[in-house]
């Protein structure tokens, strides 16, 4: 049993999974910023590797990448930075990012290196569900990761199924297609969150 499998059965509700930007506010920040998450009750730590056009993110995530990468933060040095971090991190950790940094990196060579720390899972929104079936699924999968899609409000309910089937470790509910961060009415999401709870997933 992995880490995010013992997490779910041990703690079935209000399950804390906090973001931060690795290498923010300064390069070697990553490890304190996660331990004192851990400390402080986070369940699970989501892990952004930054890259210098995050789509997905609003505007507070964009400016902490673009520190991180100013301070000059890579994957070869989050690598370095996470090689011993099991001594002090005992939560899941899932790494957040887009497909081209680990394109250049390799992805083979990412997972293996991922696994090796190990990270729990990744989150990659830019990597298509026929690209993860045909191709990059079963390197992650080789490699003991979980891969976690993410679903909006306006995804179909056949096409979240499809995506929870995919998916190891949980499914992401974003709460809007918008970027991160620029929901206010919360009406919505409210309603699509009981939707999802009254699914019937396999």
């Amino acid at each position: 049993m992995n880490r995010l499998e013992e997490l779910f059965q041990r703690k079935k509700n209000n399950v804390l999974n906090v973001y931060c930007t690795a290498g923010f506010p300064q390069l070697n920040s990553t490890l304190e910023v996660m331990k004192a998450l851990q400390d402080n009750g986070a369940d699970i730590i989501e892990l952004g590797m930054p890259y210098s056009d995050p789509l997905a993110d609003g505007p507070v995530i964009q400016s902490s990448g673009s520190k991180a990468l100013q301070n000059g933060m890579t994957i070869e040095k989050l690598f370095a930075q996470l090689q011993d971090c099991r001594k002090e991190i005992y939560v899941p950790i899932i790494l957040m990012g887009y497909m081209n940094p680990v394109l250049q990196y390799g992805f083979e060579r990412f997972c293996k290196h991922a696994a090796a720390i190990p990270i729990d899972g990744l989150i990659l929104p830019d990597l298509p569900e026929h690209e993860f079936e045909t191709e990059y699924g079963a390197i992650i999968h080789r490699y003991g990761l979980d891969f976690i899609f993410l679903v909006t409000p306006e995804t179909s309910e056949e096409r979240i199924k499809k995506l929870d089937s995919l998916s190891s470790g949980f499914l992401y509910a974003v709460s809007s297609s918008s970027t991160t961060g620029k929901e206010k009415d919360f009406s919505v999401t409210e309603k699509y969150l009981q939707k999802l709870q009254k699914m019937n997933f396999e």
